[in-house]
């Protein structure tokens, strides 16, 4: 593995800053320890005496890293997916210095002493920075009680469309965790009932086999709509803070649109890049490639999702980033897995989509940094600050006017991607981690450098602004 990172203090010059709602011409310095030692639009202040190391950046975008809350890195259990290692390459490969990783592995991250293995895991293996939901299942309320929010993220709560204990779909079981959790609760919302209904009948429909086209029917808007509306009432009732995950209808949207959930700041929403490059017109070329839940729904819906990042009423972009091999997908639809691989183009198709929208690129920033930071309340990263950790991805334009997405291979251990044969006219240059670089684009991956993330702010008080 060619060595393409640093132990001296990192001098940065000629880069487009983009933060904190603005793009301006900067300079960075970042110390030994791996922290934003000083950010200016002028010069450095740097000591005539001392060694450092410089990089050009040569009129490239310098972004705060991407920090992706929404990923199965499949690790413990379901390995020749993909596991932590191999994943978190994918990650830095495409900007991403920070994941958050939920809980249906195996086993599934359910109490402390599973996190604590998990954490272990990743120790020394992951390239990104990286932290673990705790799942809530229909037994385990007191290790809810008790886990630590420096340490957690977030519980996830599954209501609907998981198995084994994790899925949690009937009031009386989903009230005590929106009461005692003491942290955000991340939801994924779809009714089960529903969706069986619909399945049934497209059986019935199709006695040779459903097609791949009827997903969008099967998993249905009203399933993801009842269940949102229900994990909302609860959230009320009980003043707990929850984080709805991967939105794909216009309908759900709808329910996020009162100005006076922005002003509380305790119920937010997220959007993954699957429902906006893809409508259901696509299911026909893609089949099973896209097949994913929630499903991706109608053109009018990709729509609906796109206006509300302007409108800010989505908050956070998470890829939902879930490896399988092309040989467990190639099946019929009711045998292929649902689930998209997507987190290494994640920040491209972004801003592939900011500049065809004119969404621009701190709007990006804001819906894959800024945001998760806050929201997570992620200690020191997802912003270019002084004292932050030097978390940073330098986006370059491409010479010769685009090139694919997968132009230098796709680093997930499933080896493909909807996403093969998009064109950007951007692409990722380098990714520093802890103030170290992650990855080149001429080099490939490092060595893995990633840190367990630390938050403050994702307490069951806290207020996202």
């Amino acid at each position: 593995m060619s060595k393409c990172s640093h132990h001296l203090p990192l001098v940065v010059h000629n880069v487009r800053i983009v933060n904190e709602g603005r793009v301006v011409e900067g300079e960075l310095l970042v110390d030994e320890g791996g922290y934003i030692a000083e950010v200016t639009t002028s010069s450095l202040h740097l000591d005539a005496k001392r060694r450092y190391e410089v990089l050009d950046g040569k009129g490239q975008y310098l972004l705060p890293g991407v920090i992706d809350t929404h990923v199965h890195f499949r690790d413990p259990g379901f390995t020749h997916k993909g596991d932590i290692a191999s994943e978190s390459r994918a990650a830095v490969a495409g900007g991403v210095t920070s994941f958050c990783d939920m809980p249906n592995t195996k086993p599934q991250t359910t109490t402390r002493a599973a996190l604590r293995e998990k954490l272990a895991l990743a120790a020394g293996r992951s390239h990104a920075n990286y932290a673990f939901y705790l799942g809530a299942t229909t037994e385990n309320l007191d290790e809810i009680r008790a886990c630590d929010p420096r340490e957690v993220p977030a519980i996830k709560l599954f209501m609907g469309s998981s198995t084994g204990g994790m899925q949690l779909t009937q009031e009386e079981q989903l009230a005590p965790i929106f009461r005692d959790a003491p942290l955000l609760i991340a939801t994924h919302c779809e009714t089960d009932a529903i969706i069986s209904e619909n399945l049934a009948r497209a059986r019935a429909q199709y006695p040779e086999g459903i097609p791949f086209t009827e997903h969008a029917r099967i998993r249905s808007t009203e399933s993801c709509v009842k269940s949102v509306q229900l994990a909302q009432r609860l959230a009320r009732e009980y003043r707990a803070r929850l984080h709805v995950l991967h939105l794909s209808a216009a309908e759900e949207l709808a329910l996020f649109a009162d100005p006076a959930l922005r002003l509380e700041g305790r119920i937010s929403c997220e959007t993954c890049p699957h429902y906006l490059y893809f409508n259901e017109e696509d299911y026909r070329l893609y089949q099973w490639q896209i097949k994913c839940n929630p499903a991706i729904k109608s053109r009018a819906d990709q729509q609906a999702l796109i206006a509300a990042l302007k409108s800010g009423v989505i908050r956070t972009i998470g890829t939902d980033h879930a490896p399988h091999l092309s040989s467990e997908k190639i099946k019929d639809y009711e045998h292929s897995p649902s689930g998209i691989p997507s987190i290494q183009y994640s920040l491209l198709l972004m801003l592939r989509l900011a500049e065809r929208e004119g969404i621009g690129f701190p709007q990006v920033v804001e819906l894959m940094s800024h945001a998760p930071a806050r929201l997570f309340g992620i200690e020191k990263r997802g912003y270019i600050r002084e004292g932050y950790h030097a978390d940073l991805v330098f986006v370059a334009s491409c010479p010769d006017g685009a090139r694919l997405l997968n132009s230098r291979g796709n680093e997930s251990l499933c080896g493909w991607s909807p996403y093969d044969g998009v064109e950007s006219r951007y692409f990722i240059r380098r990714t520093v981690v802890n103030g170290q670089v992650a990855y080149c684009y001429t080099h490939g991956t490092q060595e893995p450098v990633g840190q367990a993330l630390r938050f403050n702010g994702n307490e069951r008080d806290g207020v996202f602004l």
